[in-house]
């Protein structure tokens, strides 16, 4: 997360320098701007910066001589005439003559701050007056619009004269610069100045939403409420900077009320951010004087903010500014201790606050025509509260993490003497199920050989006398295949029982599984010659696997001659490997005559017999695949089947390597 931080910072700066690097720059000299060479294919606006002609008094463009000249962005404060300095308050008027290579159709003008009423004449010719100006306090009316203005003339030389009168703001005159472009290049960056000035509100004040109404469900930790508060004031606020929103779109009249409350705005900043960080960090005992003297301070500030004209508490609010350089030394001191006494989310917490006090202290001095640069605070806020939403979510994380536990450790003492009954309960009901299962099948499956038997032994003793001893043979091989048959099926019932019951014991042992496989296949050839059918054993000679050899033998006997008894004459049966996955798969695959898809869910059940006659009616016991299956499951290994009527069916299942 703080490499993530780190990353947006690194793109601030990176987007800064590139743009400073393609920007064309040319300065004013003596009142003229030489724009010969501009190529506006590349550079589609120009700041009009440098040093303008400058008249002290409202002077009309035909009347207009100079007194001087001063720098522009800049305030007239400190132009000097006849030894005296204009100050913030008073009249002024700017002069620039901008010399073209050739005449330009759509161009525009677009007009940055100007403290805090102007009217822009061109060659003349009276472009716009924004707001209204005056000769004093009563007779002006204050404008912060930023406006875009149109050029409805084509001159290789433009002629640009400014009257500006302030009697509202402690710095006048021309404090942002004009920019000209092409029309559509001036729109679409005034365009990109709104949006990031609404995705910077709707990120600010819907995320201060979401933390208030985390609040009002857990109102335990009020740092949720404080940061709410904190968001959405800085989210009414970035409509006062930047595109200047609220200025544009409210009538000049209420400029003073508007005014106020930008500036209200930047003065609970401060008390909302110390609370917020006492809510963060408690332990820390000595915050609260601090917190206490953050809040008195901004209280006077605000009564005076309220109270006076601009002009006058405009210069309290530099007092104010220079109050918050102070507290923000003092607020990186507080997290540095934090940070050195390991307090929860501490390293989050400086890193935000780092990007945004760097980005504010940027906007500030910009703000104070210190410096000349992007207002960056926007981006620094976005910073800020990503990263105070992370830390904000990991401390909520991580109370629900410790009350689970809690809750968790509640429930354990429960939870250990429950837990011998449960697991008593659950042998009783495998152990009854296991019963019920094994009587159903012994009860219906060992009933009708042993009949059988006792019927042929029944008619031996009853027509003793009436047999040949080719017949009398006939009968006992009859008895002998029924009672082999039943053998057959108790001991494989009784090897379900041991599997499924878990009392089976696992003689595992590492094997090479193709002698193996080959050895089945042997046993298993003269009821493959019987049919004519050919077995191709594809497992390679170096597969070892870690099993119990006679029951890994008795998954290959029961499906090898599962695929022989519904296999046809000249049919072919392949048994093959694959390394593929992780866990060795082997498969059983055969030509045969496949099987129907009603029978397939039901192939590994023991509860529902799964038999038929084979291709020349031989029977089965239908607990060979319910057997194969349990092998396989006490493995925790998988078995699947494949098939499809008269073509054939493959049986693939893998054993996990011990």
């Amino acid at each position: 997360m703080r490499s993530s931080i780190f990353h947006l910072l690194f793109l601030l700066v990176f987007m800064g320098c590139s743009q400073k690097a393609e920007v064309y720059s040319p300065q004013a000299k003596d009142g003229i701007l030489d724009l010969r060479n501009w190529d506006r294919d590349r550079f589609y606006t120009v700041a009009l910066d440098g040093d303008w002609e400058f008249a002290d008094g409202i002077i009309t463009p035909e009347n207009f001589t100079k007194d001087g000249f001063i720098s522009v962005p800049g305030a007239w404060n400190s132009f000097t005439k006849n030894g005296k300095q204009h100050e913030g308050e008073g009249l002024g008027t700017y002069k620039l003559t901008v010399l073209l290579d050739k005449p330009v159709k759509d161009l525009a003008f677009q007009i940055g701050d100007v403290s805090t009423a102007f009217k822009l004449f061109l060659n003349g010719k009276l472009l716009i007056e924004n707001g209204k100006i005056g000769n004093s306090r009563e007779e002006m009316v204050p404008s912060y619009k930023h406006p875009i203005v149109l050029i409805d003339e084509e001159s290789k030389e433009l002629k640009l004269t400014l009257q500006i009168s302030n009697f509202y703001h402690r710095t006048g005159g021309l404090r942002k610069s004009i920019k000209i472009g092409d029309t559509l290049a001036v729109f679409e960056e005034k365009k990109r100045q709104v949006a990031l000035g609404w995705v910077v509100f709707g990120a600010t004040f819907f995320m201060g939403l979401y933390h208030l109404i985390l609040f009002l469900m857990r109102r335990v930790d009020k740092s949720a409420l404080w940061f709410g508060l904190f968001c959405i004031d800085l989210s009414i606020r970035g409509f006062f900077t930047g595109s200047v929103f609220i200025y544009e779109v409210t009538p000049d009249s209420f400029w003073v009320y508007i005014h106020k409350l930008d500036i209200l705005t930047f003065v609970l900043a401060l008390p909302l951010f110390s609370v917020f960080l006492k809510a963060v960090f408690p332990d820390e005992k000595f915050h609260y004087y601090f917190n206490t003297l953050f809040i008195g301070v901004s209280s006077i500030f605000f009564i005076l903010v309220l109270a006076l004209p601009s002009t006058e508490y405009m210069n309290y609010i530099r007092i104010f500014q220079s109050f918050v350089g102070i507290s923000i030394v003092y607020f990186f001191i507080m997290i540095a201790l934090c940070i050195f006494r390991r307090r929860e989310g501490a390293i989050l917490f400086a890193i935000g606050s780092l990007i945004l006090f760097l980005t504010t202290l940027n906007d500030i001095l910009n703000q104070s025509l210190i410096i000349k640069a992007e207002y960056l605070a926007s981006w620094g806020l976005l910073a800020f509260l990503f990263s105070q939403t992370v830390m904000l979510s990991v401390r909520f994380s991580n109370a629900f993490v410790r009350l689970e536990e809690l809750q968790k450790s509640l429930e354990q003492k429960v939870t250990e003497r429950t837990k011998q009954l449960e697991e008593a309960k659950h042998i009783a009901e495998e152990a009854n199920s296991l019963k019920d299962t094994f009587l159903s099948l012994a009860t219906h499956d060992l009933r009708s050989p042993i009949t059988t038997v006792i019927g042929i032994l029944h008619l031996i003793k009853n027509d003793y006398d009436q047999l040949d001893d080719e017949s009398l043979l006939e009968w006992v091989d009859r008895a002998e295949y029924t009672s082999s048959q039943s053998l057959e099926m108790i001991a494989t019932l009784l090897d379900l029982n041991r599997l499924k019951s878990g009392s089976f014991p696992l003689d595992n042992s590492l094997i090479y599984v193709y002698p193996e496989v080959e050895g089945v296949l042997a046993k298993l050839l003269p009821q493959a010659e019987a049919k004519k059918i050919r077995i191709i054993n594809k497992i390679p000679d170096d597969v070892k696997l870690n099993v119990d050899r006679a029951l890994f033998a008795e998954i290959f006997i029961n499906l090898v001659s599962n695929s022989i008894k519904f296999c046809r004459e000249n049919d072919t049966i392949s048994i093959g490997f694959s390394n593929e996955k992780n866990d060795p798969e082997f498969f059983v695959e055969d030509t045969g005559i496949g099987i129907p898809k009603d029978m397939i869910p039901n192939l590994f059940l023991t509860e529902i017999k799964s038999t038929r006659l084979g291709t020349k009616n031989e029977s089965g016991t239908g607990l060979g695949l319910p057997l194969v299956y349990s092998i396989i499951k006490a493995y925790n290994g998988k078995i699947s089947v494949e098939s499809e009527e008269k073509k054939g069916s493959k049986f693939t299942f893998c054993i996990p390597r011990v």
